[in-house]
């Protein structure tokens, strides 16, 4: 599945986004109760709040990026959570397709 993953402020403006592809983990993926409620077809909204368990799985998640734009996309999106995490205004949502 492919995603659009945005970085917002309060007001829903974007500040920075990149394109996802092949790492979100499945829906039977139990083993990542944060990552998995991602909707492929729709939007999931993460806060500050969230980010110290996203970051988490997010680590775990790493190997699937196998080539250097899954990669760079990887990094990308990790960056945007840690921005996340230190800014209570703003959101991490990912856009499936």
């Amino acid at each position: 599945m492919s995603f659009v993953v945005k970085l917002e402020d309060d007001l829903g403006e974007q500040n920075d986004w990149v394109l996802l592809h092949g790492i979100i983990p499945a829906r039977e993926e139990c083993a990542f109760p944060i990552l998995r409620g991602i909707d492929p077809f729709g939007k999931t909204v993460f806060n500050h709040l969230q980010m110290e368990s996203f970051l988490e799985e997010w680590e775990r998640v790493a190997e699937r990026a196998r080539d250097e734009s899954q990669q760079q996309a990887w990094d990308k999106v990790k960056q945007m959570a840690q921005a996340c995490q230190q800014d209570r205004d703003l959101y991490l949502r990912f856009l499936g397709n």
